[in-house]
């Protein structure tokens, strides 16, 4: 199978900026990869949430809002499955997520972040949630399962992630490190640290283009293999680095 990690520009709370840069790479990768994996909240921005619920439900988008229909849609089009991050609103409640969508144009996964480095939890009330479990989930003769960001960090998970046995495990981030603090030493902390959840992890960290932030994403990607980077695109860069799993 054939992934396409895209490390795409984004910018806090523009959702038509960031839909039509996310669906320009779908299509960039239509017939050369079968799933593109974007990285976390890249729907809305890592800082598109200001913690007063009144106001951030309305930045948040429920899975039948027109944001994830014209991911489906692009999905299908291209046939190509899809990955990306995303502030959900399920009712009341908001989530940090991940949806998996298959190149039927059909939802096949939805994740809730577990860890709560997501939001500012000082200031947040019961409305921001975190999901409970990871799960494994079957697409293309291949098994999944989704971390987000801290949720492979946090004590417990990493034992929990490696228990479900996937032979691929996504992990979208959204890290703000230094390009050569990353590219000089971090970027095998955290080859060591998937290992611990899996043979086959990938990292997709977006491009913030919004400078009126304090969480500057600077791209990249990485193709974790038995602890080892056997693919990468350095921080510092943006674009899509396609790998074969």
């Amino acid at each position: 199978m054939k992934i396409a990690l895209a490390s795409a520009p984004v910018m806090n709370k523009n959702i038509e900026f960031n839909l039509q840069i996310m669906i320009d790479s779908v299509k960039a990768c239509g017939g050369k990869a079968d799933l593109i994996l974007f990285g976390e909240s890249v729907l809305q921005g890592f800082d598109a949430l200001c913690w007063n619920y009144e106001t951030d439900k309305h930045m948040a988008v429920t899975l039948t809002d027109a944001p994830i229909r014209r991911m489906c849609e692009a999905a299908k089009e291209y046939a190509i499955a899809v990955s990306f991050g995303f502030i959900q609103r399920c009712d009341d409640a908001l989530y940090s997520s991940q949806i998996f969508i298959g190149a039927d144009g059909q939802i096949v996964q939805v994740f809730h972040r577990v860890s709560v480095g997501w939001k500012e939890f000082i200031k947040t009330d019961a409305h921001y949630r975190e999901g409970q479990s990871f799960e494994k989930f079957c697409y293309n003769g291949k098994s999944f399962a989704i971390g987000l960001c801290g949720d492979l960090w946090t004590e417990g998970r990493s034992k929990e992630m490696k228990s479900l046995n996937a032979d691929v495990v996504l992990w979208p981030v959204w890290c703000d490190y230094e390009t050569n603090e990353w590219n000089n030493g971090i970027k095998y902390e955290y080859a060591e640290q998937a290992a611990l959840c899996g043979s086959c992890v990938l990292l997709v960290n977006p491009f913030c283009a919004d400078a009126d932030t304090t969480n500057v994403a600077p791209g990249g990607a990485a193709y974790f293999r038995n602890g080892g980077i056997a693919a990468q695109m350095p921080f510092g860069n943006n674009g899509i680095l396609i790998v074969s799993v």
